[in-house]
């Protein structure tokens, strides 16, 4: 393997250095990113499109040379074969089983397999299966854009290839992230802290979950096993209906969800009035659509140290209140993301460093990674419709035991996820935020 073109992706830090088994890269474990159609995409169709989406995106081209050391060297594939990477299946299991099957399995590398794979479930269903490290959530969102507007591509289907191999060129670079936005080394302090978490006595003040001085403590690295998965669809016409809802109280979807999340969780924690800063929960804010202009940039939401009686009820003043919260990121943790979007595409750094602060265009509000326009006329006879987008993430060392994510399709339906971990989080309070997500989705989406 040819290094004239590697890169050296961020440092691994502290915590990943004493947590992650770095026997593979699996500390960001397994993103899953999947779109619906309306009907089944041939072989022949797919294969042709992602020769394609394999030349645009050089991060799609780069393989492991060491993933043993603190740095991780990423070079660029000489070739790449798509009947390794690409796989049909048919099953009558459900998609949560086939996340947590997923996980199980993990993802694996050598000096000749790039960070991804591609799952094709009962013909209709493309998952993006890929590794946090070198792409991001964004990056699977991108993906699915790239490879609709491909499919319903009618002059680049009209050269059809079925070649497995795709030649991998040589002259494309390999962007690094930058790390300088946010440390990746925690205090010392912290790391005692973790440290006496994962391995100290499962009782006093370091026992995972507890419960004490009316907040939830839970060490926001834990293991990876006991992952679970709840998947909510929601059809257009009650995204719709939930839109409106929100639009009538000036607020928005984003509020809405982490309203819920936050019921869910009062529920499931009962008696809990905050919730620390490392929380059993991940509710990130929503990303912008891309390249819509004026959007405000995604990130993490890490702290609710304010959890009143009024979210043990819905009420819309709860939400506003959260919408407000929501809008005073800054750049620090708007900028979180940007070292691993830098990676997949060169020209989207400028753009997306132009867009941290700045607010969000109304209708780009579903998701953590995009509600994305699907562009163009479908027919039902020749054409790809995107029904549907769907995004997860498994639990890696540094995932919260709860986490909820949501993705969607403009003016289409919407998908939230809930990942939780039982060994973690408690046996049942997964179940506990999802069923009150799914209650409350059901009702508020019932029109007045």
């Amino acid at each position: 393997m040819s290094e004239h073109n590697s890169v050296v992706w961020r440092p691994t830090g502290l915590l990943e250095t004493y947590f992650a088994t770095r026997a593979r890269i699996d500390y960001y474990q397994c993103v899953c990113v999947w779109s619906e159609f309306h009907r089944p995409v041939p072989k022949s169709h797919l294969y042709t499109a992602m020769n394609a989406i394999i030349a645009r995106n050089p991060a799609l081209c780069a393989v492991v040379l060491d993933s043993k050391t603190k740095s991780i060297k990423l070079a660029l594939a000489k070739e790449i074969n798509l009947d390794k990477m690409v796989e049909y299946r048919s099953t009558t299991g459900s998609f949560e089983e086939f996340l947590a099957e997923l996980h199980e399995v993990r993802m694996t590398y050598d000096t000749t397999t790039p960070v991804w794979k591609l799952f094709v479930w009962n013909a209709k269903t493309v998952a993006f299966v890929y590794d946090h490290t070198p792409l991001d959530g964004i990056s699977g969102a991108l993906f699915h854009v790239q490879l609709a507007t491909l499919l319903n591509d009618r002059s680049t289907l009209l050269s059809t290839d079925l070649s497995p191999i795709v030649k991998v060129d040589q002259s494309m670079k390999l962007h690094p992230a930058v790390d300088s936005i946010v440390s990746t080394s925690p205090s010392l302090s912290f790391v005692v802290r973790k440290l006496l978490a994962e391995f100290g006595p499962k009782w006093g003040p370091f026992r995972p979950s507890t419960e004490r001085d009316g907040r939830i403590f839970a060490p926001y690295m834990h293991p990876v096993e006991g992952s679970t998965w709840r998947i909510l669809e929601i059809p257009a016409e009650k995204v719709a209906v939930l839109l409106t809802k929100c639009r009538a109280h000036n607020t928005t979807l984003t509020a809405l969800w982490h309203t819920m999340l936050a019921m869910g969780m009062s529920k499931a924690y009962p008696g809990v009035r905050g919730f620390d800063t490392s929380i059993p929960i991940n509710a990130r804010r929503f990303m912008s659509s891309y390249p819509d202009a004026a959007n405000e940039m995604g990130a993490y939401v890490f702290q609710y140290k304010e959890i009143t009686a009024a979210q043990e009820e819905f009420s819309w003043e709860e939400v506003i209140r959260f919408g407000n919260a929501l809008t005073k990121g800054t750049t620090k943790t708007s900028g979180y993301i940007l070292g691993m979007l830098k990676y997949l595409f060169g020209n989207i750094s400028g753009w997306m460093e132009a867009k941290i602060g700045q607010v969000r265009d109304a209708d780009m509000e579903l998701s953590n990674v995009g509600a994305w326009k699907f562009t163009g006329d479908v027919d039902d006879e020749t054409s790809f419709k995107v029904l549907n987008l769907g995004f997860s993430q498994s639990h890696g060392t540094l995932n919260p035991p709860i986490k909820l994510n949501c993705a969607g399709v403009v003016g289409g339906n919407a998908t939230l996820t809930v990942c939780f971990s039982d060994k973690i989080a408690g046996v049942g309070k997964g179940d506990v935020v999802f069923d009150v997500v799914k209650h409350m989705v059901d009702e508020l989406s019932e029109k007045d």
